[in-house]
């Protein structure tokens, strides 16, 4: 199984309270949702080709405690299968060595022009 860990910082616009998704100065749900996307973005990053890109197309997970400004979090991916540009990834991030939230991503490994050229035909 192949594994990557990426370290981040809760600063203050990671907040429900700044993200607009909860009232307390906490680190937000999409804001973990994004540092997953994003560890699991840059482990792909290396792989691919210079024309190509990768973006997220599913994402569930379990939120399951809080942790506060300036906490250091943890997230790690693992590749679970890859079927053609598909690939699944389950993730676990941590807080000072305890499970804060868990799930599975995929993403989806794509030509960028093509991808930005749908853009342009569907206005």
């Amino acid at each position: 199984m192949k594994e990557f860990s990426k370290k981040f910082v809760v600063g203050s616009k990671d907040t429900a309270k700044e993200i607009g998704s909860g009232d307390l100065d906490v680190l937000a749900t999409p804001a973990v949702l994004a540092m997953v996307e994003n560890a699991a973005k840059e482990y792909l990053h290396k792989a691919l080709a210079s024309e190509e890109t990768s973006v997220g197309t599913l994402i569930e997970a379990r939120h399951l405690k809080p942790s506060m400004v300036g906490a250091e979090i943890i997230v790690k991916v693992s590749v679970e299968a890859q079927e053609k540009t598909k690939i699944n990834f389950s993730f676990e991030a941590f807080d000072n060595g305890q499970i804060i939230a868990t799930g599975i991503h995929q993403r989806a490994v794509i030509l960028t022009d093509v991808f930005l050229d749908k853009l342009a035909l569907s206005k």
